[in-house]
Formats: structure tokens, sequence, C-alpha cells
């Protein structure tokens, strides 16, 4: 199958095993899904782990709150995501960017 052919999720999906590839991280199921929650946060949109989580439970996946924290430290380190610390220790977190 030819890239044209795909569907608009399996290239997103190629998308996001590339990105992950490229950052040095295992292909693994959650940190896919985490991956596109936090590319669907368009606008400027901060996400914490726990409405990540909470997204994940409405779309019927068995992630838990552990492995959400966990694959966004790991995306951290990795240099995928930004985290934002507010002073009442609340972070926020959102895909970087090139400026990042």
């Amino acid at each position: 199958m030819i890239a044209s052919e795909r569907s608009p999720r399996e290239n997103n999906m190629n998308t996001e095993t590339q990105e992950l590839r490229k950052a040095g991280l295992k292909v693994t199921l959650p940190r896919v899904k985490i991956y596109q929650i936090l590319e669907r946060a368009n606008g400027g949109e901060h996400w914490s782990a726990e409405d990540i989580y909470k997204i994940l439970i409405d779309q019927g996946e068995d992630i838990g709150l552990a492995t959400v924290y966990r694959v966004l430290t790991q995306f951290e380190a990795a240099g995928l995501v930004v985290r934002h610390r507010f002073e009442s220790e609340h972070s926020v977190f959102e895909l970087a960017t090139e400026d990042d």
C-alpha cells in the first residue's frame, strides 16, 4: 500500500510513530494515544495529566494515570513536550515546537 492509499488515521499513526522513534522512544500504544491527544490540543490548549487520563477513559482506553504521568515525563525528557508548572504545583503539557 502506498502512502496516498492510507486512511487519514493510518497516516496520522505513521506520523506519531516517526516522531516517537525520532525522539528515541519505543512505539507503544499508550505513547501513541497520548501523543495523539496532545496533537489535538491546537490553539495553545494545555492539558494536565489528569485531563489526558480522562480523555483516554472517555475513549475506552485502558491506560492508567501512572502510565500517563510516566509517558509525559518521558516525552518531556525526549523534548517532545513542554511542561508548564504553576505555583499551585499544577502542571500542564503541550507539544514542543521548534521554538522550544
